[in-house]
């Protein structure tokens, strides 16, 4: 009997060390799996910002390519439109400082210079009215080029900031960035050859840093294997590691989602029309930035009938109640365009 209570207490000592040992490796299993999914999550995560920041970069190239084509094409005629603008503002200067005018006759052709101008066919330009004047054209929406009804303001800004950060997510940046700098910084080399490769990844690296570039950082921790080293048997490191990567996934998410918005929101600008309605037309073998010129050239034809319809009135070759139904050919046009409501605005004077 003595033998038998020996054997049953026995085992009663040597199971509970069994199940905790179980329990351990089957905590560090689930630990490990876990690991793997947010590391995989990560590697995921990395890929999809870099192609969308490539997308978002190549857009933006792309909107600033055809505005260089633009100006560079349609220069000439610009600067014929900005010689004719100046030449209008001209004739109507001297129409108001050199020539005796009756009050309502002067009120009328201060009106139709106001038209002009808010009606895009001519620059802005502040002038003095008597009483009762016209609300003076808002100088923060119109420029000096914003010619044929353009009334707004592009809202892109291809400098535009960054999102705001929160703030762990700016720590975070800045321990990762100082970490690759004390690494790659090219003073901690003698070597020639090594200190150019060490600039080159610095400039990487501070770009990334100065644009708030989370994964892009993440990415050159990555790529040189600067990571931590963790003991995958012990629990305490895994679950460390397993805090930090969910952490920088909640961060990869959020830049993500950012870029994501950005790149939509800049599709819905005119500039980022422009470069969708470009691929399109280019497709089928088109040349939109030509056709953009001729429609130009033909605006100008309307601006210089504008500016010998007032020379005409200066020179007294038409009367007030003529210059006040505008050219012939305005009267003519029946299309829905910037001189049309130039002559219905003439009509209500």
């Amino acid at each position: 009997m003595a033998r038998t209570a020996k054997s049953t207490t026995t085992r009663q000592t040597v199971a509970p060390t069994s199940v905790a040992a179980s329990s351990d490796m089957l905590a560090l299993s689930d630990l490990r799996i876990r690991l793997e999914f947010l590391e995989r999550d990560n590697e995921k995560l990395l890929k999809q910002i870099a192609k969308k920041r490539t997308e978002l970069n190549n857009l933006i190239a792309k909107i600033r390519e055809i505005g260089v084509e633009v100006a560079q094409r349609s220069a000439p005629i610009l600067q014929q439109l900005l010689e004719l603008d100046e030449k209008i503002h001209a004739v109507f200067t001297e129409l108001f400082s050199g020539k005796k005018l009756g009050k309502q006759t002067r009120k009328n052709i201060e009106k139709i210079y106001y038209t002009l101008q808010i009606s895009g066919l001519i620059s802005s330009k502040s002038i003095d009215f008597d009483d009762d004047e016209p609300a003076e054209v808002d100088e923060d929406e119109w420029d000096a080029e914003d010619f044929f009804g353009r009334q707004r303001r592009s809202s892109f800004n291809t400098e535009s900031e960054p999102p705001q950060l929160d703030r762990d997510e700016l720590k975070k940046i800045r321990q990762i960035f100082l970490k690759l700098a004390d690494v790659f910084h090219p003073d901690k080399t003698l070597d020639d050859h090594d200190r150019e490769y060490r600039t080159e990844v610095m400039k990487e690296i501070n770009q990334a840093y100065e644009s708030g570039d989370l994964a892009k950082l993440l990415a050159i921790e990555k790529k040189h294997d600067l990571g931590e080293i963790i003991d995958r048997d012990n629990e305490d490191d895994l679950t460390r590691r397993c805090a930090r990567i969910e952490r920088e996934n909640e961060f990869l998410n959020s830049q993500f989602a950012n870029l994501k918005q950005e790149i939509s929101q800049t599709k819905k600008t005119p500039e980022g029309s422009i470069v969708a309605e470009y691929k399109k037309m280019t497709k089928h073998g088109l040349d939109p930035i030509g056709e953009m010129v001729s429609e130009t050239e033909s605006q100008i034809k309307v601006i210089a009938e504008i500016h010998q319809f007032v020379i005409d009135f200066r020179d007294r070759k038409i009367t007030i109640k003529d210059f006040m139904k505008g050219p012939a050919s305005f009267q003519q046009m029946q299309q829905v365009s910037s001189e049309e409501i130039l002559m219905e605005l003439f009509a209500q004077f």
